[in-house]
């Protein structure tokens, strides 16, 4: 009978769960606490990791709006007090960047 293969960690996994009980490490502290675990973690491979999970939870987003764009703006909208306060915020902020 042929041998079950060992269940392989995801790396990827394991940087996304450190991360989660780590929030204020780095992608080198991340890297040097699992790389006993895992070889082949580096810094480079950790900030690729999280950035790409960036990318796929809507940090870096371009193009239509979703509903759930349209559902925070609302919600921004009644926490400011108001469409004109929004707008006025918002013209606010673009004087600063």
């Amino acid at each position: 009978m042929a041998k079950k293969a060992a269940a392989k960690v995801n790396k990827a996994n394991a940087i996304r769960k450190y991360k989660a009980e780590n929030p204020s490490a780095g992608p080198s502290a991340v890297s040097d606490a699992l790389k006993k675990q895992l070889p082949g973690v580096t810094p480079q491979y950790v900030s690729t990791i999280l950035s790409m999970d960036k990318r796929k939870n809507g940090a870096t987003k371009t193009g239509a709006l979703t509903v759930d764009d349209l559902m925070k703006a609302k919600e921004f909208v009644e926490h400011i007090g108001g469409v004109s306060r929004a707008k006025e915020a918002l013209e606010k902020l673009v004087k600063l960047t």
